[in-house]
């Protein structure tokens, strides 16, 4: 059973989503090896879990091998493993007047370079298949509302049939004016904080910090953050200008969404923002 709960996207937010809901999973617990192992042994298996989470660690270890080898790693009824990359953009494959060719290497162009590394990032893809593909999913799948989430929706019926009804606090606005919103607008979970120099002349450190217990998730393409976006860990290095959003995410309310631009800068740097 997966259970869902909503996010309502910032009614302030300057995309084409400000103001709606979206479903997101509710997730359980994060399954490491050694409870794999220990769920596996359970299976009336003749394997002891000592032996079961040795063979998972070296399995891990052999397919991250080959994938850096530049091989496809495919896992029948689960999902196939390959690296891919981010590009760089680059004008030429020889910049004469820089004596300068295209690189086999990772890196980012500096500042009106024509040519250089030609990858910005390499990532990991897993692409589901067999079982584990899209259609054989949603035929085995059951959802279900987390009970917050159900809290939420009976909230918005109650309003609405209020209204329908003539309701005179609703129709007056007066009273608890809240829930005009939905539920979801009575959240109280802290939007991070973002922090970093802005302006910068080459590169600057960026850091969050969000409500205790709380998963911070962030993009850095101008797109409104999700539970599915990545999750914040350590403070990470920006090049370009870039605008930076997170939100918190926590017992499976999300906060509003924080955003900070970085500006890159040509200039010496003078009255630079450290917050």
């Amino acid at each position: 059973m997966i259970e869902l709960y909503l996010s309502k996207v910032t009614e302030t937010s300057e995309t084409e989503q400000a103001g709606k809901y979206y479903a997101r999973v509710s997730y359980k617990q994060t399954m490491s090896v050694q409870d794999m192992a220990h769920h596996m042994a359970e299976h009336n298996t003749m394997f002891s879990e000592g032996s079961i989470t040795g063979i998972l660690i070296d399995f891990v270890k052999c397919v991250r091998e080959q994938v850096l080898m530049g091989n496809t790693v495919k896992i029948d009824n689960l999902a196939i493993f390959k690296a891919t990359v981010e590009a760089n953009a680059l004008e030429t494959l020889y910049d004469a007047e820089q004596d300068k060719v295209a690189s086999a290497s990772i890196g980012t162009l500096p500042e009106g370079a024509k040519t250089g590394a030609a990858v910005k990032a390499i990532k990991l893809l897993a692409q589901s298949t067999g079982e584990f593909s899209r259609d054989e999913l949603k035929k085995d799948v059951r959802l279900s509302w987390t009970d917050k989430a159900k809290a939420e929706i009976a909230a918005a019926k109650s309003g609405v049939s209020s209204q329908e009804s003539g309701d005179s606090s609703q129709q007056s606005g007066g009273g608890n004016g809240g829930s005009q919103n939905g539920g979801s607008q009575s959240a109280t979970l802290a939007a991070p904080t973002i922090s970093g120099t802005t302006p910068f002349a080459e590169t600057t450190s960026v850091s969050m910090s969000g409500p205790a217990g709380a998963e911070i998730h962030y993009t850095t393409d101008g797109s409104t953050p999700t539970a599915e976006s990545t999750l914040y860990s350590e403070a990470f290095t920006l090049s370009d200008t870039t605008t930076v959003k997170a939100i918190a995410i926590k017992d499976g309310e999300s906060s509003e969404v924080a955003s900070k631009l970085f500006t890159k800068s040509s200039g010496d740097g003078d009255d630079m923002d450290q917050n």
